[in-house]
């Protein structure tokens, strides 16, 4: 029988770092019995390209954006007739999808399922979930929405005092539970992140991920260049959710989020501004003792820690964020700089395609006698230009 390690977040936990790493290194995973596989067939592997867990958290919708079940089964069937093949060859198979923790809530019976359809392949299941200090995490989740989906337009106040973060299980133990129902306590591996938490050599997030699920990290793996997954600080962020409040920007597919993180990052080096949170000391302390309970029931049931601390490390004393009105010119051009920048090199870059089409085709020179040519060329040069607008 294979052993499935099913990652399954959460969010802000480093999992798109640890998709990378496991993505780059199949062969030397390969070589000690596990298998990280793409399953690229699925269709996802455009826009999920390292979350090869996503089968599970698939939502399909038609065009009157309803839910289509019968999509959404048929790509788990084939996703189980791929995984199939693998625990043949493979005995552990390592999962991943973060938004397997909230999205599984969207699926009636989905553990339950899930746990019954790897038996019938052959294979056990282990989930493997980091938690984060809900304080963190919540505050985290609200800048990568701004950051990442348009539509998002609330302030952090407001997104927090309306508990617009309902999706995300914020109660630890009592979603824990759920899952462990089904697929045992001894198969949910817990762990907490933290740097001063992490085990492994180096006491890292790799070391510490590795270690979880028996990988050896040897010197066939490679890490790759670093894409590192930034927010936005400062009055970035304030920037970026003005924009999404125009109802022109929701047409336009978010196209200038890149440029405003770039922007973020090279105010943030310059190391000119104060670190802050978007709660007050007093508001992350408040906030936190709701989950006294729910977390100290973690530490102790599933990390069996008599103490009952989760998470070590202290809520830190720092101001509350605001928009510094002082530098908000100076941060404003600091992002047009980036975007000029960024669209003018394709620019140069389009209009060195167009030459090579010129010579390709031979525009120069022709007079009269180029029409169709010269039409022909307008046409490629339209959709060039279409290409580069997208």
């Amino acid at each position: 029988m294979a052993t499935v390690y099913l990652c399954i977040g959460t969010q802000k936990t480093g999992t798109t770092f640890l998709q990378r790493f496991m993505a780059l290194n199949e062969e030397a995973l390969n070589k000690q019995g596990y298998s990280y596989p793409r399953l690229e067939s699925l269709g996802f592997y455009t826009t999920y390209k390292y979350r090869n867990g996503h089968f599970l958290a698939y939502l399909s919708r038609n065009e009157s954006r309803k839910r289509n079940h019968a999509e959404e089964k048929k790509k788990r069937e084939e996703a189980y007739e791929l995984l199939a093949q693998v625990a043949k060859e493979y005995p552990n198979i390592v999962l991943s999808d973060e938004i397997i923790w909230y999205q599984s809530n969207k699926y009636k019976g989905f553990w339950q399922e899930m746990v019954e359809e790897f038996k019938k392949i052959n294979c056990e299941v282990k989930v493997v979930v980091y938690l984060r200090r809900q304080d963190q995490v919540l505050q985290s989740l609200w800048n990568q929405r701004v950051k990442k989906m348009p539509c998002i337009t609330d302030d952090f106040d407001s997104w927090m005092g309306e508990k617009k973060y309902k999706w995300f299980p914020v109660d630890y133990y009592a979603h824990l539970k759920k899952i462990s129902d089904f697929v045992g306590k001894e198969n949910l591996l817990v762990r907490v992140f933290e740097r001063g938490q992490f085990e492994g050599g180096g006491n890292t997030l790799l070391s510490d991920y590795l270690r979880t699920i028996g990988v050896e990290l040897t010197d066939d793996f490679e890490y790759g260049e670093e894409e590192a997954n930034f927010g936005l600080s400062g009055n970035f962020i304030e920037l970026k959710r003005m924009m999404n409040t125009m109802p022109e920007y929701l047409e336009l597919n978010n196209f200038m989020w890149n440029e405003m993180v770039a922007a973020s990052v090279h105010q943030a080096a310059q190391k000119d501004f104060e670190k802050t949170n978007m709660l007050s000391y007093e508001e992350q302390t408040s906030f936190m003792q709701q989950f006294e309970e729910s977390n100290r029931r973690v530490a102790q049931e599933f990390l069996g820690r008599k103490d009952g601390i989760l998470f070590r490390e202290p809520i830190r004393n720092l101001p509350k964020w605001k928009v510094n009105e002082s530098t908000m010119n100076r941060d404003m051009m600091t992002f047009l700089v980036e975007m000029f920048c960024k669209y003018e090199m394709e620019i140069m870059d389009l209009n060195a395609r167009i030459e090579e089409l010129e010579k390709r085709v031979g525009i120069t020179g022709m007079g009269n006698k180029g029409n169709l040519v010269t039409r022909g060329y307008r046409k490629v040069k339209r959709i060039l230009w279409n290409e580069a607008s997208q």
